[in-house]
């Protein structure tokens, strides 16, 4: 077993502190990439699903780039700073529609679909004012609400080719043969190759024996894998990517706040977050010959013994809930100046994970197909996010206009596994130092500024810049496509008619992404015994929200 840390150990020991990895007895290899160390939570998911970014709101909210720690009045509070329910005077509903289209760029040439466009809701909610007082406390309010937290939602594809070399390393069956070795997996007697012979970490080596596409040779040193007997030396190798994932993380909230003389208003939001989370990872290999296939020093294969093609596909599903607790507070020293903060505790995650995957290849054109993992007793995971802190300051200039700017600090380095399946080979602890080593608290600025021309009419605009939590050189995060900054750009317009409100806003986000390989083995020296081409894939997410609200 490893993650994405592991990649880089032996290569920058001297650069990065001790990264802590679980692999079979024998540390001989690591390995790694997109299409491996699929059959755990890895760090790198935890980080995925705990990032944010600029979340989503109401239109209003998400028009201003979410600068609304500070502003209040709006049922984006819920998720922001609850503290700003204490500004209202009356009673409100309001729903929040969204489409969101999504699209990829990659470095290598675009194979399949690169964009997706779904329909989905952004914030739902209400707030009920339970208290109106003549003395200190002023109001009271109650609310209770949807918001939409995290958009899993992307696919991209791709495909390239790498050339000959003197050695067929340049295949993931290369890696396979590796990681059984280490593993000690081999044969039975009669040459069947179970899956109960070892756990899900070996599956992808296991499928490509039992698709033909290795075999087990004996020396003096006793029994070795090899991909030499069906992989020519000779062959350029093409790779074809598709990556589908879907899915996201909503937050159903209750929350009150209150009014202190006009001039304090504390809040409190209860979160139950509901995550689901699939993926669905196609990789193919094209084996592309300039004559007839050769061993390393130049034998020919033996007729139809030379592979032409695999297809090796991967399904990972993540389903659970998450609690989370938020306190916030605004203080208005001044009636045009309001200062706001608020704090997120950790959300403690439960999740469950399923996992499967199967294999084809010319030998075999029907595939050879693996159980899912579903048992769920055995794939429970436990972990939390980080803390959130924000802060925020507004200054309205009379009924005009108001700008408003926010900083959010994260502290993915303090991130908690809880809880691992029962087997998994990566304790606790081992991830605690993970994200010790290798993560760091992200910075968010956000700025809105909201100018009204007329009563009845708004006009918004947003900016907003998240940078990434890697402590390290970017470059040296090879295992996953990790988020490293994010920028965001938005617009709306706002009506009023009477107690109904009608708010239209679109925000854009750009997402620039570490380059990583597809799969690699590499020796404790840092030498490559097999690598994939490095790629990069950033995303650009942009979305169109509709608010209707109504005040009684």
């Amino acid at each position: 077993m490893n993650f994405f840390a592991k990649t880089f150990k032996g290569l920058v020991m001297a650069l990065v502190a001790t990264l802590m990895v679980a692999t079979t007895a024998s540390a001989q290899y690591r390995f790694g990439g997109l299409l491996m160390d699929r059959d755990g939570m890895m760090s790198n998911d935890m980080y995925t699903l705990s990032q944010t970014s600029f979340g989503f709101g109401t239109a209003r909210s998400m028009a201003m780039a979410g600068a609304f720690t500070s502003l209040g009045g709006d049922l984006s509070a819920l998720g922001i700073n609850p503290a700003g329910l204490g500004m209202y005077r009356s009673n409100e509903v309001s729903i929040s529609p969204m489409m969101g289209f999504h699209g990829a760029k990659n470095s290598a040439a675009d194979w399949g679909e690169n964009s997706m466009s779904r329909f989905s809701m952004a914030n739902l909610g209400a707030v009920f004012n339970i208290y109106e007082g003549s003395g200190s406390v002023v109001s009271v309010n109650f609310a209770v609400g949807y918001n939409r937290v995290a958009d899993l939602n992307y696919n991209y594809g791709y495909s390239s080719i790498s050339g000959p070399s003197s050695m067929p390393y340049r295949s993931i069956n290369d890696a396979f043969v590796r990681q059984l070795g280490q593993g000690g997996v081999f044969p039975g007697s009669d040459g069947t190759l179970n899956y109960d012979l070892g756990d899900s970490y070996f599956w992808g080596g296991m499928l490509a024996y039992n698709g033909y596409l290795l075999d087990v040779e004996t020396d003096e040193w006793g029994d070795y894998w090899t991909s030499a007997n069906h992989l020519g030396a000779n062959a350029s190798v093409g790779h074809t990517v598709g990556m589908e994932s879907r899915g996201s993380i909503g937050e159903y909230d209750l929350a009150f706040g209150m009014n202190v003389a006009n001039k304090v208003y504390i809040g409190a939001t209860l979160g139950i977050q509901s995550v689901n989370w699939d993926r669905q990872i196609y990789y193919s290999e094209d084996y592309l010959y300039d004559s007839a296939p050769v061993y390393g020093d130049g034998t020919p294969l033996p007729d139809g013994a030379a592979a032409e093609w695999m297809d090796y596909n991967q399904a990972v599903d993540v389903d659970g809930a998450g609690v989370n607790f938020k306190l916030g507070m605004i203080y208005r020293p001044l009636p045009s100046l309001r200062l706001g903060a608020a704090i997120h505790t950790p959300t403690y995650y439960s999740l469950e994970r399923t996992y499967q995957s199967f294999l084809s290849s010319n030998f075999n054109p029907a595939g050879d197909t693996t159980p899912a993992l579903d048992d769920v007793g055995e794939n429970s995971w436990e972990f939390s996010s980080p803390t959130r802190l924000m802060l925020g300051a507004s200054y309205s200039l009379g009924n005009v206009a108001v700008v408003s700017v926010d900083y959010e600090r994260k502290w993915y380095n303090g991130m908690r596994v809880h809880d691992v399946p029962n087997g998994f080979d990566i304790y606790p602890n081992e991830y605690r130092q993970e994200f010790k080593d290798n993560f760091q608290a992200s910075n968010t600025l956000r700025i809105g500024v909201e100018a009204k021309p007329l009563p009845v009419l708004a006009l918004r605009v947003g900016y907003g810049l998240s940078d990434g939590a890697l402590r390290n050189d970017k470059s040296l995060y090879y295992n996953r496509p990790l988020t490293y900054k994010t920028d965001c750009i938005s617009g709306g317009v706002g009506f009023s008619f009477g107690r109904t409100t009608l708010d239209l806003a679109y925000q854009h986000l750009s997402q620039k992404q570490t380059s990583y390989m597809l799969y690699y083995a590499v020796d404790e020296a840092g030498i490559y015994d097999t690598a994939s081409p490095t790629y990069t894939t950033d995303l650009n997410r942009d979305y169109v929200i509709l608010t209707l609200g109504y005040r009684f």
